[in-house]
């Protein structure tokens, strides 16, 4: 299969900055993926939103989540926002992508994978402050323009009704896989500070006005209680 790079990736081999809003947001979760990692520090990215609106595709394959008994089954993604009070704490962290490029491009396939700025979170933000960079992040993608990998185009189908991937609809009662949510969560806590904070505040469920923290203050303990399997624990364990 051909893998195609996206324009934000193309190009010679260099450093570039990637942005994370997950369990990426914990530099010891970051260098599980990427080991050599330079100069981690926590970023805002402004004018979008961070959302749990579509199903976990890694889970559904492995059998641990049912798209079609379950609504426990979303992954985070980000997405542009018209609302200017958008923005959220990522992760931004300098790698060395050369034959890696495919590697990640493998990692994240449902995901559109564009460059965005970056804004400094010690700043006072008065509305006109200025990007202090731009880097790589996974944003929503649509369905239609999801790269050609059978997987993926097995799971929109089968997932056809109720959204497919990328397109589960405001009032759908899509929630967070218990998995992913922990691990995040786990993650994010060794993170601390503005990350954790921002984490539960400016993340959203599907319907794009629930807050993560709002969620949690009911759902918490089942939250915390689900495990992966032994063979996922590293992967899945914060």
């Amino acid at each position: 299969m051909t893998i195609t790079i996206p324009p934000a990736l193309s190009g010679p081999s260099q450093v570039v900055t990637l942005l994370g809003y997950g369990a990426l947001l914990s530099e010891s979760s970051s260098r599980l993926t990427f080991p050599d990692l330079s100069n981690f520090r926590h970023v805002r990215v402004k004018h979008h939103k961070r959302v749990f609106a579509h199903p976990h595709l890694f889970l559904i394959k492995e059998g641990l989540v049912d798209p079609i008994s379950s609504l426990e089954l979303a992954s985070l993604s980000a997405e542009p926002s018209d609302d200017d009070s958008s923005s959220f704490i990522a992760a931004a962290f300098d790698v060395v992508l050369t034959d890696e490029r495919v590697d990640f491009v493998k990692r994240e396939p449902e995901y559109d994978i564009v460059s965005t700025p970056y804004y400094d979170i010690n700043r006072h933000d008065d509305g006109n402050s200025q990007p202090v960079g731009s880097g790589i992040i996974c944003l929503a993608s649509k369905d239609s323009d999801m790269r050609d990998i059978d997987h993926l185009h097995a799971i929109s189908t089968k997932l056809k009704d109720k959204g497919g991937i990328w397109h589960w609809p405001c009032d759908s009662g899509l929630l967070p896989a218990n998995i992913y949510l922990r691990h995040c969560l786990l993650a994010v806590q060794k993170a601390g500070g503005v990350a954790y904070s921002s984490f539960l505040e400016d993340t959203y469920l599907v319907d794009r006005k629930t807050t993560l923290k709002e969620y949690l203050d009911k759902h918490e303990d089942m939250v915390m209680a689900s495990r992966p399997p032994p063979h996922l624990a590293t992967r899945f364990g914060g």
